[in-house]
Formats: structure tokens, C-alpha cells, sequence
């Protein structure tokens, strides 16, 4: 493993807080969470077209579009969840509370499709990823402390 590559998912991770804290104070300035979450994804996608203008890339056409099963559709309606979560929980809870609470939940799902082979790719469960839960977990609760 690339420990650049691991230093450029550190600082792409650092930009959730800050999402997080930027969208909390939008969410306080709608008359509804999802107000915000739709305009939080109005940025994303102007931030997308941007890019594949730089890159000199197409939009996607609505014959590929059409083409791939429903499911891959979920992403967004998921991150939309999680957005949508951080909106209303971060102003109540707080950010690291929202963030480790939301890492950990991550970590669980992502063993879980690890072992299971869901994303292409199986890592078994064992003792050392178990205890990196558990640690994140202890993380979890002395935040909340």
C-alpha cells in the first residue's frame, strides 16, 4: 500500500468535517433538512460538471444511463441519507460525535462486505479487525464522555 495514496485519503477524509459543518449551518439557514441536502447536491453536481469540462470529458449519455440496473441508482439516494443525517444531527450532537458515530458505522459495513466478498473483494474478518472496531468504538464513547 501507498502511503500517498493513504496520506491523499487523509486529507480527502479531512474535507467531510468540513462539509459536515458547512451543511449544518445551511441546514439552519432552510426551512427543512432536505432543502439543504438539495441544495448541498445543486453544488456537487455544478462541481462535477466542472470537472468533466476540465477534463475534457462527456456527460453521460441517456442511452448508457438507461443501461445500468437500477440499483447502481442507490448511491446517491444513500449519500443523500447520510447528508441528510449529518444536517440534522451534527447541530444537535456535534461534529466529532457525528463523525466517529458515522465512521464506526462505516467500518462495521465495510467489514462486513469485505468478508463477504460484496464489492468484489473479500478480506476475512479476524482478530485484528475486530479489535480496530472495537477500538473505534471506545473512540465512540469517549467523545461522547
Amino acid at each position: 500500500m501507498s502511503w500517498l495514496l493513504v496520506f491523499f485519503a487523509v486529507i480527502a477524509g479531512s474535507m467531510i468535517p468540513i462539509q459536515g459543518a458547512l451543511n449544518a449551518r445551511l441546514g439552519a439557514a432552510m426551512v427543512h433538512p432536505m432543502q439543504a441536502t438539495l441544495v448541498s447536491y445543486i453544488g456537487g453536481t455544478i462541481a462535477c460538471v466542472v470537472v468533466l469540462l476540465i477534463a475534457q470529458a462527456s456527460l453521460p449519455d441517456y442511452k448508457r444511463l438507461a443501461g445500468i440496473d437500477w440499483y447502481l441508482y442507490l448511491g446517491g439516494f444513500l449519500g443523500a441519507v447520510f447528508v441528510s443525517g449529518m444536517l440534522y444531527l451534527m447541530p444537535k450532537i456535534g461534529i466529532a460525535n457525528m463523525l466517529a458515530a458515522a465512521i464506526f458505522g462505516q467500518l462495521v459495513m465495510s467489514v462486513a462486505f469485505d468478508h463477504f466478498g460484496l464489492a468484489g473483494i473479500t478480506i476475512e474478518i479476524n482478530a485484528s479487525r475486530i479489535f480496530g472496531i472495537v477500538l473505534l468504538l471506545a473512540g465512540v464513547y469517549f467523545l461522547q464522555r
